[in-house]
């Protein structure tokens, strides 16, 4: 194994734990490190974590499906919204410099951890929000999931998993085991997308992948034993942390484009 698999191989890893512990696809994780240890363009690190990602939420997927974690009929209506979304994501980040949004959705972040803080939401099972109130909220969930999903080269999951257990009162375990079914469409999408740009580094996935379908699954089962405050807590203190990544990257990248 080459050095450089093996930094593929351990940050694959990375970004599986984080998947399988906060039902996300681990984007957060792997572009700064695309972008710093292997000295992908921007671009090129969103294009090539989306491919990495999809590795990482079958191989978490299976253990929160095994466990009856996962609201199937909304990971399809969210995922499908998403499907279209995503691509229109990748072509206005084709075309724009991600750090305004980058900025907004940091401040985005930190209202959310507030809020989850605040107050737990309740440890429900599913959705509890039917009909066509609760479809059209899935929609909405599913088109800026997608958007999010393309623009920034994460799965979605960071967006999707607050918004199911806000807006849908899911349980966190189910929230995150919808998230990963939404993510395994999603990903995909905004990948092929992003490679018709010539932005997937083809490479780097194989590796990355291996370490993300090893991690995932082990972060997967803690995930499954915490109670319900743990681990919404444990969440909002990582978007918080996300939302401060952010906020410093672009600030960075600002002062560098200033002069």
């Amino acid at each position: 194994m080459t050095l450089r698999n093996g930094r593929a191989w351990f940050g694959g890893a990375l970004a599986g734990i984080a998947g399988g512990f906060f039902g996300v696809g681990g984007g957060i994780v792997l572009i700064p490190l695309l972008r710093g240890t292997f000295k992908l363009s921007q671009h090129q690190a969103h294009g090539t974590s989306l491919a990495i990602i999809g590795a990482t939420a079958v191989a978490s997927l299976v253990v929160y499906a095994f466990h009856g974690n996962v609201a199937w009929v909304t990971a399809a209506v969210v995922g499908l919204a998403s499907v279209w979304s995503a691509r229109w994501g990748v072509r206005l980040a084709a075309r724009t410099s991600p750090e305004q949004l980058a900025r907004a959705f940091a401040v985005f972040l930190v209202l959310v951890a507030v809020r989850l803080l605040w107050k737990i939401p309740p440890a429900g099972d599913h959705a509890t929000l039917g009909g066509v109130a609760g479809i059209a909220t899935s929609l909405g969930i599913g088109l800026a999931v997608g958007l999010l999903a393309g623009y920034m080269g994460v799965g979605g999951g960071i967006l999707a998993v607050p918004a199911f257990t806000l807006l849908l009162g899911m349980s966190q375990q189910v929230a995150q085991g919808t998230s990963l079914a939404v993510i395994l469409v999603t990903a995909p999408t905004g990948a092929l997308e992003h490679h018709r740009h010539g932005n997937v580094v083809t490479g780097l996935v194989a590796p990355f992948a291996l370490g993300a379908a090893l991690g995932g699954p082990l972060a997967s089962l803690l995930a499954q034993r915490l109670p319900q405050s743990v681990l919404v807590r444990a969440f909002a203190v990582f978007i918080l942390l996300n939302a401060l990544n952010l906020w410093v990257r672009s600030e960075q990248k600002r002062r560098l484009v200033a002069p």
